[in-house]
């Protein structure tokens, strides 16, 4: 049923929002894998995404990175 609502609903369209409507649901079938969004596979290695990936890094920032810049002074 709801393949034929599809048909129905696009055969109206123009090619291009035909086109548009392909890539938002190759985008929903991505979102929906949850698989795809937690690691992805080569050949014999997995990587695992993370939420902050130089959280095992250090670095390191300027002394002055609070000041504020010479150019900015005369609007404080």
């Amino acid at each position: 049923m709801a393949y034929d609502t599809l048909v129905r609903e696009a055969k109206d369209l123009p090619e291009e929002i035909i086109e548009q409507v392909v890539e938002f649901m190759r985008f929903l079938k991505y979102t929906s894998k949850k698989e795809q969004t937690k690691h992805f596979t080569n050949n014999t290695m997995t990587f695992h995404r993370s939420v902050n990936p130089l959280a095992g890094e250090f670095i390191s920032i300027a002394e002055d990175f609070d000041e504020t810049p010479e150019c900015f002074k005369e609007y404080i």
